[in-house]
């Protein structure tokens, strides 16, 4: 399961500009689907990579700042295939996105995934000690204990 969707990417490229992205012959009408998963892939194998040694992954619950931060590199991503500028809102959110990354990986920023948190019943539950132990496996009898402070 990807971190993001291409209806993600569109929210911040344009449609006509998308098409003009991910073609490389003119005129192009659609969006080479195949380069944009392919800009996908790309940005969850990188947030991968900050996030192998802190999660289990791949995640299977997608938080809000790693949908955003997967379509930030996948935009990224998806300009830097031309030898054109690319815009400074796109660098910026690239910039952020790799800044967010790396506070993850510190443990600065940490990720609330609902398979860290224990079950409710079990949270609320009062603890149980397991032990193969009785009242005749004592060691120290009170009789021997007499005169020690504790």
């Amino acid at each position: 399961m990807s971190y993001c969707t291409i209806e993600d990417i569109q929210s911040i490229i344009p449609s006509q500009h998308l098409i003009n992205l991910t073609n490389d012959t003119a005129p192009a009408k659609e969006i080479n689907i195949l380069r944009v998963e392919g800009a996908i892939e790309y940005a969850d194998e990188f947030i991968n990579s900050y996030l192998r040694n802190k999660y289990k992954l791949p995640l299977t619950y997608i938080p809000d700042i790693i949908k955003q931060v997967s379509t930030d590199i996948s935009c990224y991503r998806l300009y830097s295939r031309r030898p054109q500028d690319i815009p400074e809102h796109i660098k910026e959110n690239y910039k952020e996105a790799k800044n967010i990354l790396s506070q993850l990986q510190g443990e600065k920023m940490l990720l609330d995934l609902p398979s860290e948190h224990p079950q409710e019943d079990v949270v609320n539950s009062a603890p149980m000690i397991k032990t193969n132990k009785n009242k005749n496996s004592i060691i120290f009898s009170q009789e021997m204990l007499k005169g020690f402070k504790l």
